[in-house]
């Protein structure tokens, strides 16, 4: 049984690429559980591969005459082992597993077996514990209330329905591209949580398709992206003497044809970087060139006035380009016709600027999650003022709060009003 054991030990290994030490450790459990189920004892077993074979040893306690020959050893038998044997030590004493018989021998191939499995899935786990962040490529193998099941081979994927893009959609069968967001144990290895929508997805896709962004030459600064309509990459470059946005662009646009095929045809800008705040704008919406430009460095706010004709392109399809051009710059960016700028025009949008900052509904944070703030800015309540004159029902639906609650919260709103108005007088 020793050679089996070393034979089946060297093939699993090789094939699984699992180390000989976890095997020699499976095979020891597996001896221990055998002598234990066989015999009601639990000894001290240890392996050890030598010259191309394995050997056992088995613990026993040194003693005058052994009455237990599974836990004892008598001093004659000791001193051919070890000279220097004396009574009461413990001494390791080399055996045959085959000398358990048949059912001893079922029991430790199978204890074998279970462990090598469990190896193999920690070994999976681990693995793909350290691709986190990775793009990963499967075959939809099912669908699941409205999540894909991804077969990667050894291990499965999970695309859930929140981090699909919209409208994108696979048959069973398909090749899939995403990426590992997690990894999560199971009962088979691992499961990987995927995305799609995730912006570091399509960082890792530039970085499979541009080989300058690969080494490091280009880098990718922002991503601002909405899933399935748009996507704005900035880049800058480490090498003066290479282009970023001609990197990521390609040949006749080859690089970045491929990348839009790979997310199903999702417009994708590509962005020149620049501390410039004027020249980041004229790249965050070129090829349409700005007129007219209002900065304001200290609110991070900018007012640009484009061609009337382009107005309509410029703001995007329900205003996606510009939102995807605020989250790139960090800046408030508003967009005039070009036959609307003015003085006037200005100093209006300046001053509801100014309220908005004074009067900034984010002063509520401590008492209302961001998350709900920005919900209420969706409905219209975009500051302070809006908050207190807001019908209380509606509060009380949208933040989940009772008629006592949203009383407080509209006191300390007009609270933190007064306290604005009355800087303003002194």
């Amino acid at each position: 049984m020793s050679n089996e054991i070393t034979e089946m030990m060297h093939n699993i290994a090789k094939l699984k690429k699992i180390d000989e030490k976890e095997l020699i450790m499976a095979v020891e459990s597996g001896i221990t559980s055998a002598v234990k189920k066989v015999h009601g004892i639990k000894p001290v077993i240890r392996g050890e591969m030598k010259d191309g074979g394995i050997k056992f040893f088995w613990t026993k306690k040194v003693t005058e005459n052994s009455k237990d020959e599974f836990t004892e050893i008598g001093l004659y038998d000791a001193k051919k082992i070890d000279a220097g044997a004396q009574v009461g030590q413990d001494i390791e004493v080399e055996f045959n597993p085959t000398e358990f018989g048949r059912i001893a021998a079922q029991t430790t191939k199978q204890v074998i077996t279970q462990r090598i499995r469990e190896i193999e899935k920690e070994q999976i786990y681990n693995d793909y514990k350290d691709k986190e962040g990775e793009v990963v490529t499967g075959i939809v193998h099912n669908t699941e209330h409205g999540d894909y099941i991804v077969d990667l081979g050894v291990a499965q994927g999970i695309l859930k329905e929140r981090e699909q893009v919209p409208k994108e959609t696979y048959k069973i069968g398909e090749h899939i591209r995403a990426i590992i967001i997690k990894v999560n144990k199971s009962k088979g290895g691992a499961v990987l949580e995927l995305s799609r929508t995730h912006p570091n997805f399509i960082k890792k896709i530039f970085a499979l398709e541009v080989t300058e962004v690969d080494q490091g030459i280009v880098e990718i600064k922002y991503i601002a992206r909405e899933p399935g309509v748009k996507t704005k990459v900035v880049v800058t470059s480490n090498d003066p003497h290479v282009d970023p946005v001609g990197a990521c662009i390609g040949v006749k646009g080859s690089r970045i044809q491929t990348i839009i095929s790979e997310i199903h045809g999702e417009k994708v800008d590509v962005v020149l970087y620049s501390d410039d705040i004027r020249k980041y704008l004229e790249s965050a919406i070129a090829p349409i060139k700005i007129k007219n430009l209002y900065i304001d460095e200290v609110n991070k706010y900018a007012v640009i006035a484009v061609p009337d004709d382009q107005f309509s392109q410029v703001i995007g399809k329900n205003g996606v380009n510009m939102r995807l051009v605020a989250k790139i710059t960090k800046w408030k960016v508003s967009v005039l016709r070009e036959s609307e700028y003015g003085e006037e025009r200005l100093a209006i949008m300046k001053a509801a600027l100014n309220e908005q900052i004074e009067f900034d509904l984010f002063k509520l944070s401590e008492d209302i999650p961001v998350k709900t703030l920005i919900e209420l800015k969706k409905h219209a309540i975009k500051n302070l003022k809006d908050f207190a004159l807001a019908e209380e029902s509606v509060l009380a639906e949208l933040l989940g709060k009772t008629p006592e609650e949203i009383k407080l919260l509209r006191e300390k709103a007009a609270n933190l009003m007064e306290h604005i108005e009355g800087g303003k007088t002194e």
